[in-house]
């Protein structure tokens, strides 16, 4: 199964506490859709060819297999307010072995995330996921057109002004800064080492 090219539009927040965040996600009527463990690989050519331009691809685990492909939108489709993306994903049957086909074309930089991430429906136009991430704590991740972000983002109390665009290894990488963390990868065994 496959999905061909669409744009995705989002924004996060950071959660002091995502249990609220959950109780009113499905006051507004969306449906949890259970919670599950991710490992995401990041990939790029060592010269870093797809960052610079702009772009990412990974390869996830959860209780699929995923390889992902973004890239800038068209010029139409650019916010300055959201996180704006065009998006590519397919469905696999194995994840070790198309990481080893990224490696040999050439994708041999790898940076690893790995995350838990409740994910709620409301219709097939919107939805919400509740990430915890290592050392950076919970996130809410909306995903659907600008008026809908900003309807929900404002029922559940937050400033669509205040969402956030960046990535998580942007916000990682922002999280080491402050912190004199060093790592390349968010793992949850590394929390210790803080």
């Amino acid at each position: 199964m496959s999905r061909m090219s669409q744009t995705e539009i989002e924004l996060k927040f950071p959660l002091t506490s995502p249990e609220e965040t959950k109780r009113r996600l499905l006051e507004l009527g969306f449906s949890s859709q259970g919670t599950v463990f991710e490992l995401n690989i990041v990939f790029d050519t060592p010269q870093l060819k797809l960052a610079s331009g702009d772009c990412l691809l990974r390869l996830r685990r959860d209780r699929k297999v995923k390889l992902t492909f973004k890239e800038p939108p068209s010029e139409a489709d650019r916010s300055p307010r959201f996180k704006v993306k065009s998006e590519s994903e397919l469905e696999l049957g194995d994840f070790e072995t198309m990481r080893h086909i990224l490696h040999k074309l050439g994708f041999t930089r790898e940076r690893v995330y790995e995350k838990y991430r409740e994910h709620f429906t409301r219709g097939p136009q919107v939805s919400a996921e509740i990430d915890q991430l290592p050392h950076m704590g919970f996130f809410l991740e909306l995903e659907a057109g600008p008026g809908e972000i900003e309807a929900v983002s404002a029922a559940l109390g937050l400033d669509p002004e205040q969402g956030l665009r960046q990535n998580y290894f942007q916000l990682f990488d922002e999280y080491c800064r402050k912190t004199g963390f060093q790592d390349a990868d968010m793992r949850f065994a590394d929390e210790t080492r803080e």
